[in-house]
């Protein structure tokens, strides 16, 4: 932990930031992932009609 406060405060925001999308990439896959949420509609299975 020593580590990050040595760096200078933009870089921590930097790291801050990068920490925080990562974890909602990972809530995001999770969730597209699992058959209880529907996380959008899903298009990708239904045949277009033309």
């Amino acid at each position: 932990m020593n580590y990050l406060q040595t760096l200078s405060p933009i870089n921590q925001l930097v790291i801050l930031v990068a920490f925080i999308g990562l974890l909602f990439g990972f809530l995001v896959v999770y969730l597209d992932n699992s058959k209880d949420y529907e996380l959008k509609r899903d298009w990708r299975n239904k045949v277009s009609k033309k």
